[in-house]
């Protein structure tokens, strides 16, 4: 049963017996998704499929699932069978609960394969691309950056581990208004220092920041000097950027991220890209001129007004950059690709998404997702961040106070659509009201009582093979079930991009793990039955063990 997991189980039952009761057509039109149920009477698995036919078949969802439980196919090997079909619903919900059998397999299976636990060769493997991050290049990466990091790679790595092939991408936006308004703004602080009246241009960078580019940069080259205003702008321009990519590699790489690519906007335009999906539009007739300018006939894709393509002056604008970055994304054969885009970006998504769909890109399928804001908790309150003023908290300011697993963890916590207040006090307590502590420490516990059972006599040969039947308390069962859920976890972190999935879940394990670990002893007078529980203690340190390396977060033997 190890090598097929309950969830594999229940959707081919529930579909199959859809199919019985209600035609091929349903089946192949409904998806089954199966969930913890609120409510632990209920059982340990729940689908909510009848109320999702509901509509279309115009019945009562209570009558639908009776139907389909009527046709199920009951495998006692993985859920029990004598709980009675008026039992297992409730409403529209149809609930299981695991059989023994298939709690005890689950157990040996993680114990002794501990690497392949709810790792899986995907059926229909994909080509992924995770763009995230993609900081512009005019200053430091703040704590949304953070956030952005630590979503992008998680979900790459859990992919990696569901079996796709993964690529990560970082966009470098260095063309344009915006990396020459970096230039001018570090050559004026230059002037400025020299004695010179320079104003910072509208829409310039303030941060102090920027005086200290100015000053790194000219030291290197005292020659600049002799050079005219714009040489010096370019000049500066160009050495910012390399400094600040560097560090933004550096940033990162120490908060354990890392990239397959580091994608440069002047690549797209140095290969024409821009001109290239301009006139891809034009062929399909999208386009028109208006004012001077050009534009993309997007409202008729469902977004709110037309967008303009080409400026007046004759510039492309950045939309248009970004149409040619995922015309060269689908190029490349990616089966999808997702990008994580800040807060500031939700009125942006539509107009791309239109250009994309006017365009025909292929095979390829973008997913788009907005991270919200980070308040960053000072005194009680929000501290305000703006790139262009300075007014902002930046990664290594947060890493300076509060650990990388802390960040990490803490950025993970809640979903992608929600505002997210980082409690910095709560980040570096040692004790339980800290998650990342809590879960950290349940790991460290069961190392701790492995080595004691091994310096007790007990041999990690005897643990791992022993019988897990004798695991019959409710506490020793609530564990199984809570490592159990670890393949459900992944795959709906996966399908519904939501990572705060697994914190919830290493916080759920360890919460059962404490109770059992409270109430029973591990290590007993009864051989059969230590080694029993020592085998569980070795199943919850697989799994908390596997589930902090997919967020990207240690898991200590000693705290």
């Amino acid at each position: 049963m190890a090598d097929r997991s309950v969830n594999e189980y229940l959707t081919e039952a529930i579909l199959a017996a859809i199919e019985a009761k209600f035609g091929p057509e349903r089946a192949r039109s409904v998806e089954v998704v199966i969930e913890k149920p609120k409510q632990k009477s209920f059982g340990d698995c729940s689908t909510p499929v009848a109320m999702s036919l509901a509509k279309t078949l115009r019945a009562n969802p209570a009558s639908i699932a009776r139907d389909i439980m009527s046709a199920f196919s009951w495998d006692e090997r993985f859920v029990e069978t004598d709980s009675g079909l008026e039992n297992s619903i409730v409403g529209g919900y149809i609930n299981f609960k695991l059989s023994r059998p298939y709690l005890y397999d689950v157990l040996t299976h993680i114990v002794n394969n501990p690497a392949a636990f709810g790792r899986a060769a995907a059926a229909h493997p994909k080509k992924i691309l995770f763009e995230f991050v993609s900081a512009n290049p005019t200053g430091p990466m703040v704590v949304v950056n953070g956030r952005a990091a630590a979503i992008g790679d998680v979900m790459a790595r859990v992919n990696e581990w569901l079996g796709h092939s993964v690529e990560r991408e970082f966009y470098v936006n260095d063309y344009g208004n915006q990396v020459e308004l970096l230039g001018k703004s570090i050559a004026c602080r230059y002037f400025q220092e020299k004695g010179v009246s320079c104003e910072i241009p509208e829409g310039g960078y303030e941060g102090e920041y920027i005086k200290d580019l100015a000053r790194d940069i000219s030291a290197d080259r005292p020659d600049i000097a002799a050079m005219d205003a714009p040489a010096i702008e370019r000049f500066f321009q160009e050495r910012a950027l390399e400094r600040i990519i560097a560090e933004q590699r550096s940033i990162l790489e120490a908060y354990g991220v890392r990239y397959d690519q580091w994608f440069r906007e002047s690549r797209l335009h140095g290969s024409r890209a821009p001109a290239s999906a301009l006139e891809h539009l034009r062929e399909r007739n999208l386009t028109y001129e208006k004012d001077g300018a050009i534009w993309f006939t997007s409202s008729a894709f469902g977004d709110e007004k037309d967008r303009v393509l080409i400026r007046q002056d004759g510039s492309p604008t950045y939309f248009l950059s970004d149409l040619a970055y995922h015309v060269h994304k689908a190029s490349r054969g990616f089966d999808e690709s997702y990008t994580f885009w800040g807060p500031d970006h939700h009125g942006y998504i539509p107009r791309l998404e239109s250009a994309v769909e006017a365009l025909s890109l292929g095979t390829t399928v973008f997913r788009n997702f907005i991270i919200q804001q980070v308040n960053l908790i000072r005194d009680g309150k929000p501290f305000r961040m703006s790139k262009r003023k300075g007014d902002f908290i930046t990664i290594q300011e947060l890493l300076a106070d509060v650990s990388v697993d802390a960040a990490r963890y803490f950025f993970l916590m809640r979903r992608l659509s929600t505002h997210f207040d980082f409690d910095m006090s709560l980040a570096v307590k040692q004790s339980d009201e800290n998650p990342v502590f809590y879960v950290q420490y349940a790991h460290a516990r069961t190392c701790g009582l492995l080595r004691h059972a091994l310096d007790r006599g007990f041999s990690r040969e005897s643990i791992d093979t022993a019988s897990p039947c004798r695991l019959v308390e409710p506490e020793e069962l609530d564990v199984i079930k809570a490592i159990a859920e670890f393949p459900s976890v992944l795959n709906n972190v996966a399908r519904y991009v939501e990572p705060h999935r697994i914190t919830a879940y290493l916080e759920d394990l360890s919460a059962a793990f404490h109770r059992f670990y409270q109430k029973h002893r591990i290590v007993t007078d009864d051989n059969g039955l230590s080694l029993s529980r020592l085998m569980l203690t070795a199943g919850v340190q697989a799994a908390l063990q596997q589930g902090l390396e997919l967020l990207g977060v240690s898991a200590p033997e000693r705290m």
